[in-house]
């Protein structure tokens, strides 16, 4: 007989068995892009939103945003659907200006990793001419689904115990 079989090994522990609580736990951040009209500050219209799991991957989005804002606050000029729009030149630093330095900038980066690492939210803002734009990233308690889905034929219970039977369905002869 090999060592493969049950004479040669020893016993093996049972598998732990993790409670099923319903704890929000901190497992990510969310990150939001928001549009907010000077005219009625009360509105506020959310342009992207997305959950990282980590700092990096905020600060990741956070960068990834800033860029394609920047984009889309000062498209270049000589893009195929804007080729017969006038073009306007604004003040001295433009919000898509301050943007893309800020995305290109690898301390500023490097300082927004290490502000959410510490559970500290990190926003950037920049005002237009009729909106200001909010790029924002906080820590998030988000509730955990079960790892594993229920067994086949068994749905969860709505007091969180066990698994009750499917529905069964009757039909009329």
């Amino acid at each position: 007989m090999s060592g493969r079989h049950a004479a040669g090994r020893a016993p093996r522990p049972p598998l732990r068995r993790f409670p099923q609580t319903t704890v929000p736990r901190l497992i990510g951040y969310r990150c939001e892009a928001v549009a907010i009209p000077l005219d009625n500050p009360r509105r506020e219209i959310i342009l992207g939103a997305y959950n990282a799991r980590s700092p990096r991957l905020a600060a990741r989005w956070l960068r990834q945003e800033a860029q394609c804002l920047a984009r889309r606050l000062d498209a270049d000029p000589r893009a195929p659907w804007l080729y017969a729009a006038p073009l306007i030149l604004g003040g001295d630093m433009r919000p898509a200006d301050f943007l893309r330095a800020w995305a290109g900038d690898a301390n500023r980066y490097a300082n927004a990793i290490a502000k959410l690492a510490a559970r500290v939210p990190y926003q950037l803002t920049v005002t237009d001419h009729d909106a200001r734009y909010a790029l924002i990233v906080a820590p998030a308690l988000i509730r955990r689904a079960p790892q594993f889905p229920p067994p086949a034929g068994c749905f969860p219970s709505p007091a969180g115990g066990g698994c009750e039977p499917a529905a069964t369905t009757y039909t009329a002869l």
